[in-house]
């Protein structure tokens, strides 16, 4: 390929060459031709001019002495005498010219001949006159005359030289223009040669490349040439044929993980499905299919599930809901079945979403084991609670000693039965609380109410709670929040227990932080501490009933206030959370959507 552009480019390289040449020559050509016109022509015009001047200038002198100015005429002819010598030896030293040297020689004998006349004219006062006109006129004449012939012939020259310089001139730059012209053409031709032998393969290899690009493997570029672009096009050849190697390889290992897939999927024995970013249905395990078959002559997923996965198909997050009350019912073989939805949004490496993975996990089983769980719990808590009446009664009686005194022993031990009866009858009064939430058998009584107000109305209720633990409380609420639907009672549950545990675990003096404030399109609560933190592995289950922190101080409580205060804010359509780095204090909110967007 260097070798062809080479040969292509060297024509236009050798014309340029010589013209480049050329021009040297010519320029150096018209240099001579000025330097000859001003050294020789213009010198001798020069000398010539002198010559004619200073004998003027001689006859002046002689003109001075006949007007019987003696002294001034002498002078000014001594003066130019030398003058009009110089210059006469200046032309003889420069003749260049035909008939200038026979001119050059007259004036020389001329001007001896008027000197020796001269001589005579200053040594005889009385014949001045006479000899003036009838000699020395007659021989500056002369003079004056073949130096004005000097001067005319060298003009002349300079003249014809000018000519020939310009016709030189004219001659050049048409040669030059025509070889310019002829090395433009030699040039496009050469070029579009190149170009042709250059951009045929080439193209050849794109329209290879665009097959290639669109899934066409079959492809052969011939290669016609063993320079750089015959390596190229058989380079490119053996990339296709292993791209075509590749492609099989790959077909078969995709189409054995198909296989793979739909076997592994059709084992499970819930239902699962794949759509596409149209919410279409890509796929579906024998079991999903049997579903979509029972649920109704459309055999569509259910409502409720869609529309989670339009969410997920959109960009939002994985749809992953915990609870009970996220289950959806559809009607099955004349049976209510319960099925809980997972949706996972499906992306490829570079994070771009294809697709939606749904499955109906069905918890229909778990569910009424939950219901019997809750009913149980309720009716053991109820039926607890009577006889723990009644031995609080009793211990009361026996503490105020109205049938008799006691020793400081059976004070002691009255007192820490009373306090395990206290106990006792909390916890079983909020698995009450808990199992009527979980029912759904609790009585809400909504109103319409400010943020502000809200924390008002709880703060009565807070301050003394905190104060008990040594700690201060202080309010952060953004101004202009909008209003919420919610039962204020418990919602100052909520604050009651987040509040109290934040003093709890606060270190004496710290200030507990209750805000509220705009996010997205909800009002978020918060309440901030100053306290140990909570570790990261147990943060997703901190609101777990029964749960509570492995090693944590030994403190009142079993572990229900934060699954009730759970229960209370998924109720009225809002969620809870916990943020919390170990060392540096927690806090725990929870978001109600406004008015407009919350429960009646």
């Amino acid at each position: 390929m260097k070798k062809r552009i080479f040969l292509g480019l060297a024509p236009m390289l050798i014309l340029f060459l010589g013209i480049g040449l050329y021009a040297v020559w010519l320029f150096s050509q018209l240099g001579g031709r000025i330097d000859v016109i001003l050294r020789e022509n213009f010198q001798s015009i020069v000398a010539g001019q002198q010559m004619k001047e200073s004998a003027e200038r001689m006859d002046s002198g002689l003109s001075f002495a006949l007007t019987g100015e003696e002294e001034r005429g002498r002078a000014l002819f001594d003066n130019n005498v030398p003058i009009f010598q110089e210059n006469l030896r200046i032309e003889l030293g420069n003749i260049t010219l035909p008939g200038e040297g026979e001119l050059a020689h007259r004036i020389e004998q001329s001007e001896a001949k008027y000197q020796e006349r001269a001589k005579v004219f200053w040594a005889d006062p009385n014949g001045r006159r006479d000899m003036y006109f009838s000699e020395l006129l007659p021989l500056l004449t002369s003079i004056k005359n073949d130096a004005q012939e000097v001067i005319r012939i060298n003009e002349e020259n300079m003249v014809q030289a000018d000519r020939d310089a310009r016709s030189v001139s004219d001659q050049s730059i048409r040669a030059m223009i025509l070889a310019l012209g002829l090395g433009i053409v030699v040039a496009i031709l050469f070029g579009l040669g190149l170009q042709q032998a250059i951009l045929r393969p080439i193209r050849s290899l794109k329209a290879a490349a665009k097959e290639l690009g669109d899934g066409n493997l079959d492809q052969l570029v011939p290669v016609q040439s063993k320079d750089e672009i015959g390596e190229l096009a058989d380079s490119f050849n053996k990339l296709a044929s292993k791209l075509r190697a590749y492609r099989q390889i790959t077909s078969d290992q995709i189409l054995q993980a198909r296989q793979t897939t739909e076997i592994t999927f059709s084992a499970f024995p819930d239902p699962i499905l794949a759509l596409s970013l149209d919410g279409k249905i890509d796929f579906a395990n024998p079991a999903a299919e049997k579903l979509l078959e029972k649920l109704g002559p459309q055999g569509g997923i259910p409502l409720a599930v869609q529309e989670e996965a339009n969410k997920v198909l959109r960009g939002a997050p994985d749809y992953l809901p915990a609870g009970f009350e996220n289950a959806i019912g559809v009607r099955v073989d004349d049976g209510e079945r319960f099925l809980m939805p997972r949706i996972i949004g499906m992306r490829d490496d570079s994070g771009n979403l294809f697709g939606a993975a749904v499955i109906l996990q069905d918890i229909t089983r778990l569910r009424l084991l939950d219901e019997v769980k809750t009913n149980l719990v309720s009716t053991v808590s109820h039926e607890l609670k009577t006889p723990l009446t009644s031995i609080r009664m009793g211990l009361h009686l026996l503490l105020e000693e109205k049938i008799g005194s006691l020793n400081s022993k059976q004070l002691e031990l009255l007192l820490a039965a009373r306090d395990d009866a206290e106990r006792l009858l909390r916890m079983i009064n909020d698995l009450l609380d808990l199992a009527r939430l979980e029912a759904g058998q609790t009585r809400q009584r909504f109103e319409v109410i400010s943020p502000q107000a809200l924390i008002e109305m709880a703060l009565s209720n807070l301050e003394p709670v905190v104060e008990a633990q040594n700690a201060r409380l202080i309010t952060e609420v953004a101004p202009n929040l909008p209003d919420l639907t919610v039962d204020a009672a418990q919602i100052g549950h909520v604050f009651a227990n987040l509040v109290s545990n934040a003093a709890k675990h606060s270190p004496p003096g710290q200030e507990i932080v209750l805000s509220a404030n705009l996010n997205g399109q909800g009002i978020r609560f918060g309440v901030r501490d100053h306290g140990p933190g909570i570790p990261r592995e147990f943060q997703s289950r901190i609101f777990e009933r029964f749960f509570r922190i492995p090693g944590s101080e030994a403190l009142k409580g079993v572990g229900l206030g934060l699954a009730i205060a759970k229960e209370i804010v998924v109720s009225h359509g809002g969620s809870i959370g916990v943020q919390s780095n170990p060392g540096q204090g927690s806090e725990f909110y929870f978001k109600l959507p406004p008015t407009n967007g919350g429960k009646k």
